[in-house]
């Protein structure tokens, strides 16, 4: 059989795991479960460690979230750190290391006992944490050391393609029955995603705080860049990780991002400067996965055309794995179920370019 890229792959067809997803809108009931309200936080400024806090503070503090004593996973999308030969934070391609930090430490001050920081990554540890600043990598080594040297050493760069012994199997909705995840991610006490203001390419047309966590998963198992699973239905399988690990809080960086093909530079993505377009930084934060997506959907989202016609579900209905979250009980994508907390979307709401041939998906 031909090897082919994973570009390749999306291009020429979805798998037969993914076909379920494309079923006419017509075809689907617009009706999700009821979930309690939940907030989001949206909070804009130029200082981004403030702005983190800041939104950490609006939706109750990391004290309501992390006990004293649990041990915390800390899950940022570092997809292209050390990579690209290019700065992946200002690119827009990973999350902005002061929005990680921030996190970190504010776990430590929680009382969290060991805050570890892990990607699987296929390259060096010290190419996908380092980096010199404004060169490559995730430039979050020298941030950390400086949390330890004040806090203590609870704070921990780990590379879980080197560290993983063993994997904890959780179930599937696709037809790989079940998926394999690291035990040091599952076992955590409280698990959390960091994720970038980012659009896909097919047949995903946005990653946020939920599609982040396919990069825990292990490429000895599923190949490189994880093809098993977006052969298996990648949409669901997101969905699947997400049910089965139960991320206690997501963030989102909006200092830089990527509109367009995502999810790198060599995709075809087009950096953005969050600043340069609304006059400030941003940073999401909830408690509910699928509601701080959908909340960063609808803030990327302000043109996008056709318009959905049921504004409450919005935008995030014609973006399958938050549609089919919603459907599934994972959580919330309803405008009128979601209490944004901070700046008003429409203060802050912006029109990126859309990715090709996945919105909407009718």
């Amino acid at each position: 059989m031909k090897n082919i890229t994973r570009r390749q792959f999306l291009k020429g067809g979805l798998g037969l795991g993914a076909a379920a997803f494309l079923s006419p809108l017509s075809a689907v009931a617009a009706s999700c479960p009821r979930f309690p309200l939940t907030s989001v936080a949206v909070i804009k400024g130029l200082n981004i460690e403030d702005i983190t806090e800041q939104a950490l503070n609006s939706i109750g503090g990391m004290g309501s979230i992390v006990r004293p004593g649990e041990r915390v996973f800390i899950k940022p999308n570092y997809i292209a750190g050390g990579l690209m030969g290019h700065d992946p934070v200002r690119s827009g391609e990973i999350p902005h290391p002061d929005v990680v930090a921030t996190v970190a430490r504010e776990c430590v001050i929680a009382g969290a006992s060991e805050v570890v920081i892990g990607e699987w990554f296929e390259r060096p540890l010290h190419i996908l944490y380092g980096g010199r600043e404004g060169k490559e990598g995730a430039q979050i080594k020298r941030p950390v050391e400086l949390i330890n040297k004040r806090y203590g050493a609870k704070v921990f760069l780990v590379d879980l393609r080197r560290t993983t012994k063993k994997f904890i199997y959780i179930r599937s909705q696709t037809s790989l029955e079940y998926l394999a995840v690291p035990d040091s991610v599952i076992r955590a006490d409280k698990i959390i995603s960091v994720a970038v203001l980012k659009t896909h390419h097919t047949p995903i047309s946005v990653t946020f705080g939920m599609k982040n966590f396919v990069g825990i998963m292990p490429s000895v198992l599923y190949g490189e860049p994880r093809m098993k699973l977006h052969e298996a239905g990648i949409n669901q399988v997101i969905l699947d990780i997400v049910r089965g690990i139960k991320p206690a809080l997501t963030v989102i960086s909006g200092v830089c991002g990527m509109e367009g093909e995502g999810v790198v530079r060599s995709f075809g993505g087009k950096s953005v400067d969050v600043a340069e377009r609304i006059g400030g930084c941003l940073v999401l934060a909830g408690r509910d996965p699928v509601a701080v997506d959908a909340t960063a959907a609808r803030l990327i989202t302000r043109n996008w055309v056709p318009r959905p016609r049921n504004e409450d579900l919005g935008v995030p209905w014609h973006i399958t794995h938050l549609r089919e979250a919603c459907r599934q009980g994972i959580g919330e994508i309803r405008k009128s179920r979601i209490n944004i907390v901070g700046n008003k979307l429409s203060e802050v709401a912006m029109s990126w370019e859309m990715p090709k041939g996945v919105y909407p998906e009718f």
